[in-house]
C-alpha cells in the first residue's frame, strides 16, 4: 500500500483547482511581483548616477528587484489559507474525512499538493522576477546572472520561501478553520512579526529580529551586500524550516485530537 493512493492525491489536486481564488491569487501575485522588479530596476538605473560611492556599494541587483515578494508572500499564504479553510467554510470537510478516517494522511496529502504546486509556481515567479529585472537593469551595465556569486541561491531561496509561507498559512488555517482568523494571523506573522521582536528585543540586539519570516526572506535574497541585521542565508533556511516544522506538528495535532 502506498503512503499516499493516487486517489486521495487526485481529490486534493481537484479541490485546490476547484477553489476560484487560486487561479486569480496566483495570477495577482505574479504580475504585481514581476511588475515591481521592473519599476525597481528602471529607478534604480535612472538614479545610479547621481548615487554616491556607499550607495552604489550597497547596492543589490536582486534583493532590489525582489522587493515584490513582499506582494507574493501575503498571495501565497493567503492562498494556503484558503486551500484550508474554504473546505470548512462549505462543509466538505466532513465527506473528507468520511472518505478517509485517517485525518493524518489527508493533511499530509493536502500539505503534499499544496506544497508542490506552491514551491512550482513560486520557482517560476522567482526565475521570471530575476530575469525580468536583469533585463531592465542590463541598461545601465548593472545586471547579473545566475552563475554570479549567490546569485543562484537567492533566486532558489524566494521559491522556496513562497513554499514555506503557503504551507503556513495552511498550517494556520488547519488550526483556526476560519478564513479571517487564519488570515489576520498569517498577515500578522509575515508582516508586523518583525516589529514585534524588535520591540521586545534587548537594546542593540537582532538576535531575536532573525526569527521573524520576513527577516529570513531578506537573509535568502541578498547576493551583494549582506546588511548584519539580515540573518545569514543559513541561518534564514533554519528559521524557514523551523517554521515548517512547529506549524505543520500543530496542525497534525489540531486534526487529528479535535473533532471537526
Amino acid at each position: 500500500m502506498t503512503l499516499f493512493p493516487t486517489s486521495l492525491l487526485a481529490a486534493e489536486w481537484t479541490k485546490l483547482r476547484s477553489v476560484r481564488s487560486t487561479p486569480l491569487i496566483l495570477a495577482v501575485a505574479t504580475v504585481a511581483t514581476i511588475a515591481i522588479a521592473v519599476l525597481q530596476a528602471r529607478s534604480a538605473v535612472g538614479a545610479w548616477d547621481g548615487w554616491g560611492a556607499r550607495a552604489r556599494a550597497e547596492f543589490d541587483p536582486v534583493f532590489t528587484t525582489f522587493t515584490g515578494f513582499q506582494v507574493a508572500q501575503l498571495a501565497f499564504g493567503l492562498l494556503g489559507v484558503l486551500a484550508v479553510t474554504a473546505e470548512y467554510g462549505t462543509g466538505t470537510i466532513r465527506a473528507t474525512f468520511a472518505a478517509t478516517p485517517r485525518r493524518g494522511r489527508v493533511l499530509a496529502a493536502k500539505l503534499l499538493v499544496l506544497g508542490t504546486v506552491a514551491l512550482v509556481t513560486g520557482q517560476a515567479l522567482a526565475f521570471a522576477t530575476f530575469s525580468a529585472g536583469q533585463f531592465v537593469l542590463a541598461g545601465k551595465h548593472l545586471d547579473v546572472t545566475l552563475g554570479d556569486p549567490n546569485v543562484l541561491r537567492a533566486v532558489l531561496g524566494q521559491g522556496f520561501y513562497l513554499g514555506t509561507v503557503t504551507i503556513l498559512g495552511a498550517a494556520i488555517g488547519t488550526l483556526l478553520r476560519h478564513t479571517a482568523g487564519a488570515t489576520a494571523l498569517t498577515t500578522g506573522l509575515l508582516f508586523l512579526s518583525t516589529m514585534i521582536f524588535k520591540a521586545i528585543s534587548p537594546s542593540g540586539s537582532t538576535a531575536l529580529i532573525h526569527w521573524a519570516p520576513a527577516a529570513a526572506a531578506e537573509g535568502l535574497t541578498w547576493t551583494t551586500f549582506h546588511d548584519p541585521d539580515w540573518p545569514t542565508a543559513g541561518f534564514a533556511l533554519v528559521v524557514c524550516l523551523t517554521y515548517l516544522t512547529v506549524s505543520v506538528t500543530a496542525a497534525a495535532w489540531r486534526l487529528t485530537h479535535r473533532d471537526v
